[in-house]
């Protein structure tokens, strides 16, 4: 008797080892923005692809999360003519921002840059008002439920597709605190789009998941208040400066 217990023990420890990596690694997505969706003037857009992807990647394990670009992204420079002449140059700044979460400490780290200027936002984490729909869909092999919610400060809806099978809380961007990892979200219909690309199970290291650091420490209402302020200046162009010659 003690042979066969012994038998299926070790049977079944790669099983259980298997599983226990299961919320550790790297995932990777792609962040598809809707240019067009930023912008009044119809002849800018003429000018620009309609989408932009950036490649970003989340490295979890268990409770804790990186979110950061999967690589440094320059800035893009476009030249074309306005129709009167002109030459216009377009700058697209690519903001480097990193997001630290901790649910066990409910704590949240962001590092931010704006206009060249880079702030420090360290906060408590804030539940998220989910609201679970019911629907299910398969993305890259996994069983995905959907949950929903509006921003309370842009009014924005957003949609999540998150996996059981990840026992992970976190998500792309700062989305979380659902029972499992999210591999899609959809912010205000389509305006960003965040699609999970790959997966790495593996175990990582402290520097994996260290905190952001550097920047001047600011609180989130302030951080909202020169983000608004900036964009105004910008006309409302989401990042993209115009220079005419």
């Amino acid at each position: 008797m003690k042979k066969k217990i012994l038998t299926l023990l070790v049977g079944m420890s790669p099983v259980i080892y298997g599983y226990s990596q299961q919320n550790e690694g790297v995932v990777w997505y792609d962040q598809k923005i809707n240019m067009h969706k930023r912008m009044q003037d119809e002849s800018m857009k003429a000018m620009i692809p309609e989408f932009r992807t950036n490649k970003m990647q989340l490295n979890i394990r268990a409770s804790e999360s990186l979110f950061k670009a999967a690589d440094q992204q320059p800035n893009e420079e476009q030249e074309s003519s306005d129709g009167n002449g002109a030459t216009v140059r377009m700058v697209i700044r690519v903001p480097q921002n990193e997001t630290y979460r901790n649910y066990d400490t409910q704590r949240s780290i962001e590092l931010r840059e704006l206009a060249g200027q880079k702030f420090l936002i360290e906060d408590t984490l804030r539940r998220m008002p989910w609201k679970l729909t019911g629907d299910t869909k398969k993305i890259q092999g996994y069983d995905c439920l959907k949950a929903t919610m509006t921003n309370k400060v842009t009014n924005q809806p957003i949609v999540a597709w998150f996996t059981e099978a990840i026992p992970v809380p976190s998500g792309p961007a700062g989305f979380g605190g659902l029972p499992g990892l999210i591999l899609e979200v959809d912010v205000n219909d389509g305006d960003m789009i965040y699609n999970m690309t790959k997966i790495d199970f593996k175990k990582l290291g402290n520097a994996d998941l260290k905190t952001p650091t550097g920047g001047k420490k600011i609180t989130e209402a302030e951080f909202t208040k020169k983000r608004d302020e900036f964009m105004k200046e910008m006309g409302g162009q989401g990042g993209i400066r115009i220079i005419r010659n």
